[in-house]
C-alpha cells in the first residue's frame, strides 16, 4: 500500500487547519508536558540553596577532568564545552545543536540563593527563571531593577546575552544591574568577577559573551523596592512624528516615568504607556480601576492596549495594575508572537475556556517542530529586535513599515552604557576603552510576525534579503540586534556589529579558546538562512518591483500590486 499520498494529504490538512491542530493537540500536550515537568521537579526536589556549593564543586570537577583530558589529546575532550540544558528550552528562535559539544551537567542550577536587602541584591543560580524570581521578590515588596516580561527566561541567559525592560531608560540593560558574576573557567577554577576586583576586565567582557568565556554558576543582581501596584497611563497617538517626539521627550526628562513602553499598531497609530510606582494613598483611595491584566480570562495585554486607540486625540486612560501582573504583562501572548500561531487566542470563548493553558509550552513546541516549519519561520516570518540611537526612531519605524508592514511593533527606550565590552556606542567600535563608561539613549523595536505580502499569499517575498537589509541598517546607525532572534549576518558582519577586542583578550587570559564555542557559533541559526539568498535574488531579477533604499550601498526590491505588494491600508486588528 502506498502511504505517501495519505501522509501528504494529512500534512496539507494540518497546514490548512494549523490553528485546530494547536488547540486540539499542541496546547493540551504542552500543558501536560508542563505538568509532568513540575511533578518531576517535586519528586526529585527543587535545587536547594544550601546545596549550591556542592553543585558548583561538581561543575568544577567535571570541567577539570575535561581540561586534563584535553591537554592529553583525548578525542572526547576536543569538543567545546556547553551546558546540558535542552536545546529547545531557551527562549530564542533556535534549537541549539549540542551533539558536537561536550556537555556539563548544570540544568539543576535553578535556585534563588539569597536576598540581601541591606546591599540591595539577590544572589541566584543561572537557570533561576524571571517568573520565579519576580514572584519571590514581589512577596518581599521588591523587584529586580530590570525585569523582562517573560516568566520562563533565565537570569543567566539574560545577562550573558541580552535583556531589556521598560525601566532600561533608567537602569540600563539587564546586565548593567549585575554586581558580581561567579564563573567556572575552562580550567575548572571558580572566579568571582566584580567591577573593581582583579577580574574587572572579565566583568566587563561577560555581557553578550553567551557562555564563551566560562560557565556561569551564580550571579548577583540589583533589586529595588516595589509597591503593590503600577499606575499605568495609556495615551494614543495618530502620527509617527507625534509619538516619536513624545517618546524622545519622556525618556530624556530629568525625572522620567519609572516604566515607558510603546506599542505601534500602524505607522501612524501607537499607544504610549507611562508606568508610575503607585503610592499607598493612590491604591487606598480607590479612585482608579484595578486591572489584573495577567488573569487567564483577561484580553491579551497588547489587545487591551490596542483598544486605547479608541480614546481619541489628546485623551488618556489610567488604571492600577498589580506589580507582578505588570511585570509579566506580555507573558501570555509571548510578546505578541502568539497571534501568529493562534489568532483566536484573544477571543472571549477561547480565553474563558482554554486561556488557562497559555502561554504554550515553548520547549514542547520547539522540540516537536518539523524542519519544514523551521524553514518557514526563516523564509515567511520575521522574528527580529534591534536597538539603535534614539534620534533614529521615526526613521527605523518607516523602514520597518516599508520592508515588512508587520504590526504591532514593540518599542522600548533603553540606556546603553559603554564599558568597552562587546556593545559600544556609535563611533567607539574598535577604539580602546578610556576607563570611563559612556552612556547614550537608544530605542528598541521588536518585529514579530508575517509580513503583509506573505499574509496576502505572496510566495516570493524575500524575507531573508529584507531582514539582512534591516541588520545592515542597524549597523549603519551604530545599533545592534538581539541575539535571541534569528541572526542572518555573516560572521564578518556580526563581528562588525559587536566589538570583540576585549572578548578575544579574555579568551586568551582565561584559556577559553577552543574550550568554548565562539559567540557566532552560539547564536547562528541551526539552519543556514544565507542558502536562500540566491533564490531570492532570482526573484528580484524577474523585475517584480522598484528598489527601496535601506542604507549605504544597499537596496532591496518591493513588489508591486501585481505580485502582492504591500497595500496602502493599515493591517486590520485581526491580522495584527
Amino acid at each position: 500500500m502506498n502511504l505517501k499520498r495519505p501522509i501528504e494529504a494529512a500534512k496539507r490538512w494540518a497546514d490548512e487547519h494549523r490553528e485546530l491542530v494547536i488547540i486540539g493537540v499542541a496546547l493540551p500536550l504542552g500543558t501536560l508536558a508542563t505538568a509532568v515537568d513540575k511533578a518531576r521537579a517535586l519528586v526529585t526536589k527543587p535545587s536547594a540553596p544550601d546545596d549550591h556549593d556542592r553543585r558548583v564543586t561538581r561543575v568544577m570537577s567535571d570541567v577539570k577532568r575535561y581540561a586534563v583530558a584535553r591537554k592529553r589529546g583525548e578525542s572526547w575532550a576536543q569538543k567545546p564545552l556547553r551546558t546540558d540544558r535542552k536545546g529547545a528550552a531557551s527562549l530564542n528562535t533556535r534549537v541549539a545543536d549540542k551533539s558536537h559539544s561536550q556537555t556539563i551537567r548544570m540544568h539543576d542550577l535553578t535556585a534563588i540563593l539569597e536576598v540581601d536587602e541591606s546591599r540591595g541584591v539577590v544572589r541566584l543560580e543561572p537557570f533561576a527563571t524571571v517568573g520565579d524570581v519576580a514572584w519571590h521578590l514581589d512577596q518581599m515588596g521588591l523587584q529586580l531593577e530590570a525585569t523582562i516580561e517573560m516568566k520562563d527566561a533565565t537570569l543567566g541567559g539574560l545577562v550573558m546575552a541580552l535583556g531589556m525592560t521598560t525601566h532600561s531608560h533608567v537602569c540600563g540593560l539587564v546586565h548593567d544591574t549585575v554586581t558580581a558574576y561567579e564563573i567556572v573557567t575552562a580550567e575548572g577554577e571558580l572566579v568571582r568577577a566584580t567591577a573593581d576586583n582583579e577580574h574587572a576586565d572579565l566583568f566587563r567582557a561577560l555581557p553578550w559573551s553567551h557562555g564563551t568565556l566560562g560557565l556561569l554558576v551564580a550571579l548577583e543582581v540589583r533589586v529595588i523596592p516595589a509597591p503593590s501596584h503600577v499606575r499605568l497611563v495609556y495615551r494614543p497617538f495618530y502620527s509617527l512624528d507625534a509619538y516619536a517626539e513624545e517618546y524622545r521627550r519622556l525618556v530624556t526628562e530629568e525625572e522620567p516615568p519609572h516604566f515607558v513602553e510603546t506599542l505601534i499598531f500602524g505607522k501612524d497609530r501607537a499607544v504610549i504607556m507611562e508606568g508610575h510606582l503607585a503610592t499607598l494613598d493612590e491604591v487606598r483611595a480607590g479612585k482608579l480601576p484595578v486591572n489584573a491584566v495577567g488573569r487567564y480570562y483577561k484580553p491579551l495585554f497588547y489587545k487591551h492596549v490596542e483598544g486605547m486607540l479608541e480614546l481619541g486625540e489628546g485623551r488618556h486612560h489610567e488604571e492600577l495594575v498589580p506589580m507582578y501582573h505588570y511585570l509579566m504583562r506580555h507573558d501570555r501572548s509571548m510578546c505578541m508572537c502568539l497571534a501568529q500561531i493562534l489568532p483566536t487566542a484573544n477571543e472571549p470563548w477561547f480565553r474563558y475556556t482554554m486561556g488557562w493553558m497559555l502561554p504554550p509550552n515553548t520547549t514542547f513546541l520547539k522540540g516537536t517542530r518539523p524542519e519544514a516549519e523551521r524553514e518557514n519561520t526563516i523564509r515567511q516570518q520575521v522574528w527580529q529586535e534591534y536597538a539603535f540611537p534614539a534620534e533614529h526612531f521615526a526613521e527605523m519605524v518607516r523602514h520597518v513599515h516599508d520592508a515588512f508592514e508587520i504590526y504591532p511593533l514593540l518599542a522600548y527606550p533603553c540606556k546603553v552604557i559603554d564599558h568597552g565590552g562587546l556593545v559600544r556606542l556609535p563611533g567607539n567600535l574598535g577604539k580602546g576603552y578610556s576607563g570611563k563608561a559612556e552612556t547614550t539613549a537608544f530605542l528598541d523595536i521588536g518585529i514579530y510576525g508575517f509580513p503583509q505580502r506573505v499574509r496576502e499569499g505572496d510566495a516570493r517575498f524575500p524575507a531573508v534579503t529584507r531582514v539582512r537589509a534591516l541588520e545592515q541598517k542597524a549597523r549603519s546607525l551604530g545599533g545592534f540586534l538581539h541575539t535571541y532572534c534569528d541572526v542572518f549576518s555573516t560572521e564578518a558582519e556580526f563581528t562588525e556589529m559587536f566589538d570583540h577586542a576585549l572578548w578575544r583578550e579574555m579568551r586568551e587570559r582565561y584559556a577559553a579558546d577552543g574550550a568554548f564555542p565562539t559567540i557566532y557559533e552560539k547564536v547562528k541559526p541551526e539552519m543556514d538562512p544565507l542558502q536562500f539568498l540566491e533564490e531570492e535574488r532570482s526573484w528580484a531579477k524577474m523585475g517584480d518591483g522598484s528598489p527601496i533604499r535601506t542604507g549605504e550601498g544597499s537596496a532591496v526590491r518591493l513588489g508591486d500590486s501585481r505580485f502582492g505588494g504591500p497595500p496602502a491600508r493599515t493591517p486590520s486588528r485581526r491580522s495584527s
